[in-house]
């Protein structure tokens, strides 16, 4: 026998000893209900996430109580509707918000109905097992493997599958459903503060009169704090936010020397006032010696831009009025094109729409634009949807008066363009279409929001059988809608437009993807003709509309409002030409729109050189 093994026998009693030790024996007295009290909690947890999680939840409830039978079923027939496909890829956090609320809204109306249907099926009866569940449970499974290949077919269409793929939708479906389960306590606590408080009014008026009283009571309460304290708390950080923005200088950008700018040294308008956005307008953009160089023009011209920022204590008319005297300052009206663009919210401009035209016209043009807000543009519309329309109203008012009062033979020629809220900013400021062709020589709009009149009413004339995605207005003669450049030629089945193209000529721009386009407040309870159109429901569209959606998207009542109101959170995280960016498309929509008018004709060299100058130009801002 070695000196090891005798070593090892040795300490056995010792070890023995140890465990008979009164220490011990206090420690794991101590310890005992803690590892207890933990086994259990981790029991209760698994048990409450087999009662959330879809599919394994409609076996019975082991935590939860047995009366919530029928919000659960609702809340897993939500979650199929909850994993259909919108307009965009989402992210993981946009799939946890998506799935949590959809699930909360099945929950209460199936409760709702449960309610109703209580003398005839008991609550007990909303639960069962067998083939119903196995009904469901696959019914789930099945939603999910499709949720997770549109995802990843959505991702590979508008170019994002490194950023969108299958993990994001099944990360946020999780996340989703723990959210169901946090929406269910605060569900909870609520019942219990009316019922307490119905129960102390009781004391003093009828039962029935009690609980709808403590009600309304603490759901009236409840609105008045998230106003005080939420909504409005919020709305004022990010004004506050917003004007620090804009006092600010972006990277990248520098004060301009060239006279033909607001802000330089030679303006009326000093680069202190024009605001972070009207900055990068003014200190970015192609030079005379860049047009030259991209274009291979011998002649050409430093472009005009003007731009008039936000001033406290300034109001709009007198913006317009310094806008003519910088006019007048730099020779914009000896000029052979003007543009008025109307900005976003922050008093952002889009440099593919300003950098197209400054190319095309070999920089005999001018650019004029004014601030009347530094909200972000959701923001601004919700504060006062009245200043876009008003800003571009008075802005086009007062350069048309001094276009007539000039020699028609010598007189430029006037066109208006935006994007976004800059779009519904200056499309509601003519009554009709009509008053636009008759008012100026062209317009540029796009990714304008829904609830843009002009735009709304030019959809509803369409000419019958196309569609409202792509809208053929009398048959292309002024007005074109295009989702692709070869709309400005073609329709959705790539037959040419039934008329030739008459000055002046107006493109409307909107992509299949762009939430902003196609979200309005009555898509929660009405179906629009977008939803009942080839290209949804399954039906595959024509392939020369070129859809970047895919095909899956129904429309479900509540829902599809709620994900195509989600989608608008990163309608700018794709790349050009998806979503709500409309990037080199912008080029071949101006060249349309200035057609012959223009001294250089784009063609596909000259697109790229052109598109890779304006995202080199560009900052991110």
């Amino acid at each position: 026998m070695c000196l090891r093994d005798i070593g090892h026998r040795a300490a056995i009693p010792a070890r023995l000893e140890f465990m008979r030790s009164p220490r011990l024996r206090r420690v794991l007295t101590a310890v005992a209900p803690a590892a207890v009290a933990t086994l259990r909690a981790v029991a209760f947890g698994l048990e409450v996430i087999n009662d959330l999680t879809p599919g394994i939840r409609m076996t019975r409830r082991r935590r939860l109580p047995q009366n919530l039978g029928a919000g659960i079923l609702g809340a897993e027939v939500a979650t199929w509707w909850a994993l259909s496909p919108s307009l965009l890829p989402r992210p993981w956090w946009v799939t946890a918000a998506n799935v949590a609320i959809v699930q909360g809204v099945g929950h209460v109306s199936a409760t709702a109905l449960a309610y109703v249907l209580r003398p005839w099926l008991p609550p007990t009866r909303w639960f069962w097992a067998g083939a119903g569940h196995l009904v469901v449970a696959a019914t789930t499974a099945n939603a999910l493997a499709l949720s997770l290949r549109r995802q990843a077919q959505q991702a590979r269409t508008v170019g994002v599958s490194r950023q969108r793929g299958r993990s994001h939708a099944l990360i946020g479906g999780l996340v989703g459903t723990a959210g169901y389960g946090v929406l269910l306590l605060l569900g909870d606590a609520a019942q219990v503060s009316v019922d307490r408080l119905g129960a102390h009014l009781s004391r003093h008026m009828p039962l029935w009169i009690a609980w709808p009283l403590a009600a309304v009571g603490l759901t009236g309460l409840a609105a008045l704090l998230s106003d005080q304290v939420l909504v409005r708390h919020t709305l004022a950080e990010m004004s506050r936010r917003a004007s620090a923005v804009n006092r600010s200088t972006l990277p990248g950008t520098m004060m301009p020397w060239e006279p033909e700018r607001s802000g330089s040294p030679w303006s009326l308008e000093p680069w202190s006032a024009v605001g972070s956005q009207g900055r990068a307008v003014l200190s970015l953009g192609p030079r005379a010696r860049d047009i030259h160089e991209v274009t291979g023009l011998e002649v050409t011209h430093e472009p005009i831009r003007l731009f008039v920022g936000l001033v406290p204590g300034r109001s709009l008319e007198a913006a317009a009025r310094l806008i003519l005297a910088e006019m007048d300052r730099t020779g914009a009206f000896r000029r052979d094109t003007l543009v008025i663009q109307t900005s976003a919210g922050t008093g952002w401009i889009t440099d593919w729409s300003v950098g197209a035209v400054e190319f095309l016209t070999g920089g005999n043009c001018a650019t004029m634009a004014m601030q009347y807000s530094y909200l972000p543009s959701p923001v601004a519309y919700v504060v006062d949807r009245e200043t876009p329309v008003r800003a571009s109203r008075i802005l086009i008012s007062a350069v048309l008066s001094r276009l007539r009062k000039m020699d028609p033979a010598d007189r430029p020629r006037l066109y208006v363009a935006g994007e976004s809220l800059g779009a519904y900013g200056i499309a509601d400021s003519f009554a009709d279409i009509d008053d636009l062709l008759a008012r100026t020589d062209g317009a540029l709009l796009t990714g304008a929001p829904r609830f843009t009149r002009l735009i709304r009413d030019l959809t509803l004339s369409r000419d019958p059988g196309s569609p409202e995605r792509v809208p053929v207005i009398d048959g292309g003669r002024h007005v074109r809608f295009v989702a692709r450049p070869l709309h400005l030629r073609q329709d959705v089945h790539g037959m040419p437009l039934p008329r030739a193209w008459e000055y002046p000529r107006v493109v409307i721009g909107q992509h299949a993807s762009d939430p902003i386009v196609w979200w309005d407040r009555r898509l929660y309870w009405r179906r629009p003709d977008w939803l009942t159109e080839p290209g949804s429901r399954g039906i595959r569209a024509p392939r020369p509309q070129h859809l970047d959606v895919i095909p899956g998207m129904r429309w479900v009542p509540f829902v599809s409002g709620w994900q195509v109101g989600l989608d608008q959170l990163t309608s700018t995280a794709v790349p050009g030409g998806h979503g709500h960016n409309y990037h080199s498309e912008m080029l071949w929509y101006w060249d349309a729109v200035l057609g012959d008018h223009a001294p250089v004709r784009l063609t596909r060299p000259l697109a790229r050189r052109m598109a890779a100058f304006i995202r080199t130009d560009s900052i991110r801002r």
